[in-house]
């Protein structure tokens, strides 16, 4: 299946110095998947090593030389392939089961930079806080993230590559050419939004689904990833009884949409009992928190709150079987609805973070201002071109924008921006983006931005 991830990867030829890559993200999103895909397209061979299936290979990183690093690993490849600089892809996966294969990238980098090096691992972020890694080699290796596939991935999936090339070639300049969007169009994109929220981006359950369309087949797959994500618990450290990530997972999907509270977790949870279980589910990439941000100017993080956040989840299509919800049978946009909206901005969550460049660490945020009898909160904050963009996520067709238009007059915003199923337009300084052009929302509001 295509991934605009490989998309990065193969760019990779144009940068002027290369640096060895780390490829973070989430268990079961397809990094291992893209870099190969990577490795058969782009070079003559590839030596892929597994740190977690095998073990017994781990000491070869030790002496942090790439020489012979690359001779013992050219003896142990079963195809007897050599590493060939320029020629040749070394990929590392499961990299954060050794400290040593970490820190031997730097080594890599200084002696072998002809030689294309990538590693992956769903819990990097747990191996990079080791005390082993204090030199880590900042500057010298490059990072990327992946993401769940975004919904313009899962059109192409399903074999709707028309849909997705008319999505990319909206643009703001043909604003006034929209209608031309048959109304037939826009209903059907709302129906395929609808089987995204049900499937998700998970790379496995969307195969599944492809090959048998049905949703029965597509939630087994979810289930048993789910219960997967949960085995993995044991290896966060024995800091905490690992029930408490269990709770944190089971209670995250409920609270999509809303202000985080711990005391919704547990009966008695407290918040310094849970707070260091739910940062481990961030680092694992199973949950991101939404940060409330005072959003006066980027980097949205400068000004963020401590405390204040909103959690979203890795997939919608596993939140929706988490949450045991069945959306199938809702007619028309009606599953917008479905659990109060919280879908909705759960969708546009990921979007957003799905349409992060690759090379970016991904973050989110909302503003909330909670001055009694002025309460407002705005379900996302975005910054394009050096300017904050409040966007308000309405799953109805009607509904009143005063959180939205306050954080304008408050902030003097260009404009304000609203996710809905309404058609793309923009009116009263309000530009409203369908659901299902989330991925192309950085570029439409650069591109309005310009023109006003």
């Amino acid at each position: 299946m295509y991934r605009i991830f490989n998309d990065f990867l193969n760019d990779r030829d144009n940068y002027e110095k290369k640096v060895p890559l780390l490829v973070r993200g989430a268990r079961q999103i397809g990094k291992s998947h893209c870099i190969r895909e990577y490795g058969l397209s782009k070079f003559s061979n590839m030596v892929e090593v597994n740190l977690e299936l095998t073990p017994s290979l781990i000491p070869i990183f030790d002496s942090l030389n790439p020489e012979e690093i690359c001779r013992h690993l050219e003896l142990l490849d079963p195809l007897n392939q050599r590493l060939v600089d320029g020629k040749s892809l070394l990929f590392i996966d499961e990299i954060q089961e050794s400290a040593s294969a970490i820190l031997s990238l730097r080594a890599f980098k200084e002696s072998r930079p002809g030689l294309e090096v990538v590693g992956a691992g769903s819990l990097l972020e747990f191996a990079l806080s080791d005390q082993k890694l204090r030199s880590f080699p900042v500057g010298r290796i490059g990072f990327a993230w992946l993401h769940p596939m975004g919904f313009l991935e899962f059109l192409q999936a399903v074999g709707h590559e028309s849909l997705v090339q008319l999505l990319r070639a909206i643009t703001i300049q043909n604003l006034g050419d929209l209608p031309n969007i048959a109304k037939a169009v826009h209903e059907k994109l709302l129906k395929l939004i609808r089987d995204y929220f049900i499937v998700g981006g998970m790379p496995e359950v969307v195969e599944s689904y492809c090959r048998s369309k049905s949703y029965t087949d597509a939630r087994k797959v979810q289930t048993r990833l789910t219960q997967g994500f949960a085995a993995d618990f044991v290896k966060y450290g024995t800091r905490y009884d690992h029930r408490k990530l269990q709770h944190l997972l089971a209670s995250v999907p409920r609270q999509v949409g809303k202000k985080f509270k711990f005391s919704i977790v547990a009966p008695e949870a407290r918040a310094r009992d849970y707070h260091s279980p739910l940062e481990d589910l961030e680092k694992a990439g199973l949950v991101k928190l939404v940060r409330a941000t005072s959003g006066n100017g980027v980097p949205l993080a400068s000004e963020e709150r401590e405390g204040a956040f909103k959690a979203i989840f890795l997939d919608i299509g596993l939140m929706t079987n988490t949450l045991g919800l069945n959306i199938a049978q809702t007619n028309g946009a009606d599953f917008l609805f479905v659990n109060e909206g919280a879908l909705a901005e759960q969708f546009v969550g990921q979007e957003i973070m799905a349409g992060t460049a690759n090379d970016i660490f991904p973050q989110a945020h909302f503003w909330i201002r909670e001055v009694v009898g002025s309460e407002a909160e705005v379900d996302y904050l975005i910054g394009v071109n050096g300017d904050v963009y409040p966007v308000e996520v309405k799953a109805g067709k009607t509904g009143t924008l005063k959180s939205l238009r306050l954080f304008m007059k408050e902030k003097n915003s260009k404009f304000g921006v609203r996710i809905s199923q309404h058609e793309l337009s923009f009116f009263d300084g309000v530009l409203t983006v369908p659901f299902y052009l989330c991925s192309q929302l950085s570029r439409l509001i650069g591109e309005l931005s310009r023109t006003l």
